[in-house]
């Protein structure tokens, strides 16, 4: 297996344990998040790539910035499809509003699903940061044993 193959092998898998962690978890609504997951990949380099909201779901999202913040038409819009989803009969613009304010309930501590972080996303990337650099060292020996070594591996010093 080569480099480019290992990476595409880890980061599919990877991708699909998001999406299966996000589900498990009870953070699926719509599923947009998960089918917003994209990987690209090169010989060299893989990279695995989410919506920006993605980050929300291990720790909350923050109060805005400015006091004065206005919803925008595209949260508002992402939150009725979510309430919506959810079965729940709310104002997308009041939710909005709250969130820009104080931040959503989880970054606040006060939602009971949940602890901070939830590691909904950090378990996953941890435990394929650790399959990765695993699955990397033994590549290594392999290429090294098969092709520095080669004359070295099919007889004995002794």
């Amino acid at each position: 297996m080569n480099l480019a193959e290992l990476l595409n092998a880890e980061f599919t898998r990877t991708q699909q344990e998001l999406g299966d962690s996000i589900t498990q978890s009870g953070q699926r609504a719509t599923g947009r998040t998960i089918a917003a997951l994209r990987r690209e990949s090169s010989p060299e380099l893989a990279r695995l790539y989410g919506p920006a909201h993605l980050g929300a779901l291990e720790e909350g999202s923050g109060p805005a910035r400015n006091p004065d913040a206005k919803p925008g038409r595209a949260m508002i819009a992402d939150i009725q499809a979510w309430l919506q989803a959810r079965g729940y009969d709310a104002s997308p613009w009041a939710v909005a509003t709250s969130i820009l304010r104080k931040g959503t309930r989880l970054f606040r501590g006060e939602d009971p699903r949940f602890a901070r972080p939830t590691g909904t996303l950090r378990d996953v990337l941890q435990a394929s940061r650790a399959r990765l650099r695993t699955d990397l060292a033994a590549e290594t020996r392999r290429s090294l044993r098969s092709e520095l070594f080669a004359d070295l591996t099919s007889t004995t010093a002794y």
